[in-house]
């Protein structure tokens, strides 16, 4: 019965009022995915990349008093051997350069199984994160929400350990058209995705030139 009532009032909007309730579905939509898997993937990675530069900082700090006491050394040992491991994590090459085009490969890899189309790619500059280099690929994908979701997971869950600094979500149709013109057409716009992914490289301090 509600079905049929709601069935009935959409068959006596006009054209406009269809578009305009089809837009409003959209933003609805759009505000759900912002606020119910952006935000929080988006803190997830700001932790993490914290938890990353307290566990450099520590390492270096330990370091320099590794000969005060055997304890300290046995930090030391424990702490070098959890960065060793969280090392073959980071983003593999000799040189920033091979490290961005291996990240971006990476990048094209994970968006390829997930079912999203590449729009846009672009190399960032490098930055610093305590003695090592960060890396960072900006891409634009298109997509739908689902292929969005399995992005991301493997970016999260993934062999290599990268965080997501920045995410945008827009819903476009094609070619230009408006999203209320496509719903009232029976189609799902596609998703239009910016995001920037950030690895630290493997063995190349901050100190060293390219």
């Amino acid at each position: 019965m509600r079905l049929g009532a709601v069935w009935a009032v959409w068959q006596r909007l006009s054209a406009r009022e269809r578009r305009l309730a089809a837009a409003a579905v959209g933003a609805l939509v759009l505000v759900g995915i912002r606020y119910g898997m952006i935000a929080p993937y988006l803190s997830y990675t700001a932790r993490l990349e914290a938890t990353i530069e307290r566990d450099l900082q520590r390492i270096a700090k330990m370091q320099r008093h590794q000969a005060r006491t055997d304890q300290v050394q046995e930090r030391v040992q424990t702490l070098e051997q959890r960065f060793s491991v969280a090392q073959q994590q980071l983003v593999p090459g000799e040189t920033p350069t091979l490290a961005a085009g291996n990240l971006q490969a990476h990048i094209q890899t994970l968006a390829d199984q997930s079912g999203l189309q590449i729009v846009t790619t672009q190399v960032m500059r490098e930055d610093t994160l305590g003695s090592f280099r960060k890396t960072a690929v900006q891409m634009t994908f298109r997509g739908d929400t689902p292929a969005l979701a399995n992005f991301l997971s493997g970016v999260e869950y993934g062999e290599w350990l990268l965080t997501v600094s920045r995410l945008e979500v827009r819903s476009m149709g094609r070619h230009g058209v408006s999203v209320g013109r496509v719903r009232s057409q029976g189609k799902r716009p596609p998703l239009t995705i910016t995001l920037e992914v950030e690895g630290i490289m493997q063995g190349i301090p901050a100190s060293n030139e390219q």
